[in-house]
């Protein structure tokens, strides 16, 4: 982008340096543009029927593609579809969109932007990128402007700061996107849900794509509709408000913003036009959404129903009906002397117009064990000189476990972890299992099996005659694991690892599992099952 600067220094230096030569170039310039369009118009005239001009067509379909396929679901969809909501064929440029001839401009293939026309002034940070109590860990935030076509870089690691600024192409109709087809692209806080690499791509999406997850809550509360909004790469020249929705950076400015990319984490924030605000706003809507957060944990860790509703706007009901089997577990871990808690880390806060989204890692602890309750956002608004909870959501959330709520997951995961010491002493039973295994020795090996063991349709006796057959074939047999895994499952202990096998004839490698009881007072081999890597 041309700064205002830099524009009105080229032009007073232009026309106190160029003098009268600069006023008759511009007179040659009026009339040779003047003649230049009547020939354009007589061309255009001549070769369309009935004397209309042609345009270029409405269509939603890649170049390139003569029949897409059409994508209803970015979960469901095939990988190496393209998504609809993307570059359109190429078009005239209209008449806001030529640069005059006497204004400087950057070359064609610098699509990283100058920063500033000073260069030691420090980029304004927009209102939109609010301060968070950072981990350690440098966070980065995409911003996306789309009155000039510019995508941001920023990197927070206790202080915000612009990395990259760069061009990008947008919707090619104006405004926020509102039904699927409008080719608008949407307005909000989105993340970044998967990546698709070149091969599952056409060419015309470039190098690689990033799905975001749009629709989200407001948007579906909302009623918009619309989905495969993607950040991608292309194969044609950049064009400004060229896509059918999705935002579209050239190649190399994909490969710059990848490295920064955390799926379910990274933010991308598009809006209109950035604006600003002052440090001090910026850190008091902090404070008060911290203190708005910290008071509903504490509502969920151990308040009632009613204190846990009081976070929300009246007018949104979140999805409740997990309460009381959460309040159940809470009861029962008070009742064993448990301590219980419900931990957030990694909080970040990011805003759009009013809407201020939070997102944050969930977790749950008993006694001294922690587990993940998943990544969980929230959008707050400020009304009535007070922030409220007006929808949440969690965020990558795999399909195997959305039917329950990850609180409660989080609670059972927990108590399937097993005893440090059940740990130790089982690892200790496989060592010697296994070097039984390895030197041949059928009475230590067959001592480590429960009464009633059976698989593969064999019991404890088939099983151990088997095995003496297989040992009396090989010359030597080896043995050995790694990864090992263990899970409490009721009095029962589940053990997985990654067993490597090799005789003088045979080798394998694959994941063995183990269900293990206590039989004497020692854990035995109850089932064994084994499956090819």
């Amino acid at each position: 982008m041309i700064h205002q600067k830099q524009i009105q220094k080229f032009r007073v230096s232009f026309f106190l340096n160029s003098g009268l030569r600069g006023l008759f170039t511009g007179f040659a310039i009026c009339f040779i543009t003047w003649g230049m369009a009547a020939g354009v118009c007589i061309a255009q005239e001549e070769s369309s029927p009935s004397g209309q001009m042609s345009r270029v067509s409405d269509s939603e379909n890649a170049p390139g593609i003569s029949e897409p396929l059409q994508k209803t679901d970015d979960e469901e969809a095939p990988e190496a579809f393209l998504p609809p909501n993307s570059a359109t064929p190429e078009r005239s440029p209209d008449p806001g969109e030529i640069e005059a001839e006497y204004l400087p401009s950057e070359p064609e293939t610098d699509t990283e932007l100058s920063r500033s026309a000073d260069d030691d002034i420090p980029a304004p940070i927009p209102d939109i990128l609010i301060p968070f109590d950072s981990e350690g860990e440098t966070e980065y935030s995409i911003v996306v402007e789309k009155e000039t076509q510019q995508l941001f870089l920023y990197a927070y690691d206790g202080t915000f700061r612009e990395v990259h600024r760069l061009k990008c192409s947008t919707g090619k109709s104006l405004g926020p996107k509102a039904v699927s087809g409008d080719s608008k692209t949407p307005e909000g806080v989105y993340f970044f849900i998967k990546i698709h690499e070149k091969k599952e791509l056409a060419p015309i999406y470039g190098i690689r794509a990033f799905p975001t997850d749009y629709p989200n809550v407001l948007d579906r509360i909302a009623g918009r509709t619309g989905n495969a909004i993607w950040l991608h790469g292309t194969n044609k020249a950049l064009k400004d408000r060229d896509s059918n929705g999705c935002v579209v950076l050239e190649d190399e400015n994909v490969e710059k913003l990848t490295p920064h990319i955390r799926l379910n984490r990274t933010p991308i924030i598009i809006v209109d036009r950035l604006s600003y605000a002052s440090d001090e706003a910026k850190l008091e809507a902090k404070n008060a959404i911290s203190a708005l957060v910290s008071d509903w944990r504490n509502a969920l860790e151990t308040g009632t129903y009613h204190q846990y509703l009081s976070h929300y706007d009246p007018e949104y009901l979140p999805d409740i009906s997990w309460w009381m089997e959460w309040y159940q577990i809470r009861k029962e871990a008070e009742a064993s002397q448990q301590p219980l808690s419900v931990d957030l880390k990694n909080v970040l806060i990011v805003r759009h117009k009013k809407v201020y989204a939070v997102l944050f890692d969930q977790s749950v602890s008993l006694s001294g064990k922690e587990a993940s309750a998943g990544i969980r956002k929230i959008f707050l608004k400020h009304e009535d000189d007070r922030f409220k909870i007006i929808a949440d959501a969690y965020q990558g959330v795999p399909e195997t476990r959305k039917k329950e709520n990850p609180l409660i997951l989080a609670f059972h995961d927990l108590r399937t972890v097993p005893d440090p010491k059940d740990e130790r002493e089982i690892a200790g039973i496989l060592d010697e299992w296994l070097k039984a295994w390895s030197s041949k020795d059928i009475e230590r090996y067959g001592g480590h099996y429960a009464s009633d063991f059976q698989s593969q349709g064999m019991n404890r006796t088939s099983w151990l005659n088997h095995k003496k057959r297989l040992n009396q074939k090989y010359a030597y047999i080896r043995v050995s694991k790694k990864g090992l895994t263990v899970r409490k499952s009721q009095e029962r202990r589940i053990v997985s690892f990654v067993q490597s096998y090799e005789s003088n004839a045979f080798k394998a490698t694959g994941v063995k599992q183990l269900v293990l009881k206590r039989e004497g007072g020692q854990w035995k081999i109850y089932r064994e099952t084994w499956k090819k890597m």
